[in-house]
């Protein structure tokens, strides 16, 4: 079993304590950790068995021109902007959704910050400053929710770099075998005079 019952127990205690703007903050951790392990699996499904070998997006596009070779050094570049042009949308998909949510998890913990804050300002309200232990739960919603969108943001915000640097490398990698392959449809200089 992945985590023990009391553990799950745990995780609801935390939630409850921390008020509809943990869950938010959960939820956007959830949403988050899905989308980056699609996004992993998708580009791990690209890479070649061999790693001298370019990915399989780089080996498609190769294939595709190679067929058109007969059309000439025009037709190879239309092929070749016409693939990338449909390829490089999957390429980025949920990418900005990833980075979205890796900022909306610091401000969904600054309103939980904000909500902690005015619990504490309300509790000296009805019972005055002289009993900290009045105090002690609004401040303590206030750092948890800090802390839970802090550690939410800063896995999000590296897993996007990461899965950014590999779509760009898979773009570079296809538009390296387009101008090899578009240089090789250029007619050669013919010798001598």
């Amino acid at each position: 079993m992945l985590f023990r019952l009391d553990t799950w127990q745990a995780i609801w205690k935390l939630l409850q304590h921390g008020g509809w703007v943990m869950i938010a903050i959960f939820a956007v951790g959830q949403i988050g950790w899905f989308l980056i392990c699609e996004r992993w699996w998708y580009y791990h499904r690209l890479r070649a068995k061999s790693p001298s070998r370019p990915n399989g997006l780089a080996q498609n596009l190769e294939s595709t021109l190679t067929a058109h070779r007969d059309d000439g050094k025009d037709g190879v570049i239309a092929k070749a902007r016409e693939f990338l042009a449909e390829e490089a949308p999957a390429l980025n998909r949920h990418l900005n959704t990833v980075a979205v949510l890796a900022g909306t998890a610091p401000l969904l913990g600054l309103a939980g910050t904000v909500i902690g804050i005015m619990e504490t300002f309300r509790s000296i309200t009805q019972y005055g400053a002289g009993n900290p232990s009045m105090m002690a739960g609004g401040i303590a919603q206030a750092l948890m929710v800090t802390e839970a969108g802090l550690v939410v943001a800063f896995p999000l915000l590296l897993g996007h770099n990461y899965l950014q640097n590999r779509a760009d490398h898979i773009e570079a990698e296809c538009v390296q075998t387009a101008t090899r392959i578009i240089h090789a449809c250029e007619p050669s200089p013919q010798g001598g005079a």
